[in-house]
């Protein structure tokens, strides 16, 4: 019995992962965004999204030395892709220098949202911007 429970469990865990990862594959168009970041500024710096529409952020770091892209309040009014979820921590994506990151997310909730750079002095020199969802 109790190995049918857990039979059971993961049985569900996984397909409503795959069921998830197929739901984003198969027939949902993903709206590729790339944003460079350089010293010390976002191309571009203001980004308009849909609310509803899923996205490809690349983030293409083509500064001297690391950088971010911290906006806490859009990433959690955005539904991440579940294989993604990591890459945003507290709120922020690392990119080493000469890196690339790519989150895939949906926004759901329209607002204009915050965008900086949390390296030390990066914002003061800046490195801001913001993210309108309509």
């Amino acid at each position: 019995m109790r190995t049918a429970l857990i039979i059971a469990t993961l049985a569900v865990t996984f397909c409503g992962n795959a069921s998830a990862a197929t739901r984003l594959s198969v027939g949902t168009r993903v709206q590729p965004v790339d944003i460079v970041l350089s010293d010390f500024a976002f191309t571009p710096q203001n980004l308009r999204l849909h609310h509803g529409q899923v996205y490809q952020l690349r983030l293409m770091n083509r500064g001297s030395g690391a950088h971010n892209l911290a906006a806490p309040e859009f990433f959690a009014a955005a539904q991440i892709n579940p294989g993604d979820g990591a890459a945003v921590s507290g709120g922020r994506i690392e990119v080493g220098k000469g890196e690339t990151r790519t989150v895939t997310l949906t926004p759901v909730a329209a607002g204009r949202y915050g965008m900086t750079c949390t390296h030390f002095l990066h914002a003061s020199f800046g490195m801001t911007g913001s993210i309108t969802v309509d």
